[in-house]
């Protein structure tokens, strides 16, 4: 009895292992065919998704994106996470580039300066979203918004990028310095301006004014602002209202703040230690910086910080809109985990963060109902600014025309130049970027570029 139980254990523990080897070589058979056929193909990815998402932004926004709205978007979708990596906007040209030379672009979706996404689009790096474009944005979008998808579907034939988050420049000022001196409004018109820094400079014996002149692309930027309020072409470098432009700032300039050499987007300070009192356009994120308390904030009185959209210039009152839009590179993976994360970003929620948290202005118009009270002075000096709406056309050489421009701003402003050579200096600007554009491009677009096809995008 004892041997047939035995030999009955026996048989059994035969079969078992019989039937696991079988198995384990089913699935062995499966995994290897999986890969040989990709129309069977099993797949064997993590149950979590870790998306890379590439942003631009100053330290206090990037603060806001990792502690209140990635983990806000990961509690709601468990198996995605998201990896932040935060380069400027032209190391994420580099980065996208590499990826997509090393065929590792995986899930990736970027946030990039929407003057230098031209790079990645006319190289010709990013997917095509057209399909999904209507599952990501808003229902409802700021009409600024609208007319530069409308132009990029007229002019790429299709999607390639979204609009996230808009930004505008404001000029900040210091309200108690301005009344001292006798002035109770900030300077409507650009002839106020120059009579009103001469006022604070007599009085207080500081140069008032702060301007981003630093070089890079802040001043490019805010000189585009410039020359096309002075009705300028600002691609073209040399029409009459370009040149205006550099005839007024070289007046101006008298009363710069000596730092001003140093200024960038980040430049701001001292307007709360009295280093200066105009700051002539700066980006909205400044004001919850400025009027925050100490340490966080520099704890300046709303009472004594002023904001508005700044003088109107001689032709018009237009702003650059600056921001970033979302873009997705060509050979990303996992399509939709990334319409979902960028989906969320442009959700009411989310944009409703950037307005009261970041001081952005929101692309997603449902995003400004029902606002509190105390943010009520940023926005309307964004929502007044942003009612003339100017976009730099998004061409591939814009650092070439950056680079140009920050040497005519050197030889004009900085180590000032005689008055009477503005003009030539600036048509000898235009030359070397017609030379540019022939020798890295061809002639057609060259001439293009003398004839002002490339131009402000007006919104």
């Amino acid at each position: 009895m004892k041997s047939r139980r035995e030999s009955l254990n026996k048989a059994i523990s035969r079969t078992i292992v019989a039937i696991i080897a079988i198995i384990i070589v089913a699935v062995a058979a499966i995994a290897i065919v999986g890969f040989v056929e990709p129309g069977i193909f099993i797949s064997h990815k993590p149950s979590v998704i870790t998306i890379n998402y590439y942003d631009d932004l100053a330290p206090s926004e990037a603060k806001v994106f990792e502690s209140v709205v990635i983990p806000m978007f990961e509690k709601e979708n468990p198996n995605i996470k998201i990896n932040y990596v935060d380069e400027s906007a032209s190391d994420i040209v580099s980065s996208v580039e590499s990826l997509e030379e090393g065929h590792d672009v995986g899930p990736t979706i970027i946030a990039e300066d929407n003057m230098v996404i031209g790079e990645l689009l006319y190289g010709g790096y990013l997917m095509n979203i057209t399909n999904v474009s209507s599952s990501i944005m808003p229902s409802q979008m700021i009409p600024s918004m609208t007319n530069l998808v409308n132009y990029e579907v007229k002019a790429f034939h299709g999607v390639f990028f979204i609009p996230l988050r808009a930004n505008i420049p404001l000029v900040f000022y210091n309200k108690t310095a301005l009344e001292s001196a006798g002035i109770t409004q900030p300077p409507s018109t650009l002839q106020q301006l120059l009579q009103d820094a001469q006022t604070l400079y007599q009085k207080t014996g500081i140069k008032p004014v702060m301007f981003q002149g630093h070089g890079g692309a802040s001043t490019p930027t805010e000189l585009f602002q410039w020359m096309v309020q002075f009705g300028g072409n600002p691609m073209v470098l040399n029409d009459s209202g370009d040149i205006q432009t550099f005839q007024y700032i070289y007046n101006l300039s008298a009363y710069f703040n000596p730092d001003y050499i140093h200024g960038y987007w980040g430049s701001y300070k001292g307007l709360a230690d009295g280093s200066y009192y105009i700051l002539d356009y700066q980006w909205p994120y400044v004001y919850p910086i400025l009027t925050g308390s100490p340490p966080s904030g520099l704890g300046v009185p709303t009472s004594s910080l002023g904001v508005y959209p700044g003088p109107s210039g001689p032709v018009n009152n237009d702003h650059v809109v600056g921001g970033d839009v979302l873009a997705i590179p060509k050979g990303a993976t996992d399509l939709s985990a990334l319409v979902t994360f960028a989906k969320f970003l442009l959700s009411e929620q989310v944009q409703r963060i950037f307005i009261v948290d970041l001081s952005w202005p929101a692309v997603n118009e449902q995003a400004y109902a029902n606002l509190p009270s105390n943010i009520s002075t940023i926005y309307q000096a964004e929502e007044e600014a942003i009612s003339a709406p100017v976009f730099r056309p998004p061409v591939p050489w814009i650092d070439e025309w950056n680079s140009i421009v920050d040497q005519v701003w050197t030889q004009i402003i900085v180590d000032h130049a005689p008055y009477s050579q503005i003009p030539s200096i600036l048509s000898k600007a235009n030359a070397e970027l017609y030379n540019y554009l022939k020798t890295n491009y061809n002639q057609t677009v060259a001439q293009e570029y003398e004839e002002g096809y490339f131009a402000p995008l007006y919104g």
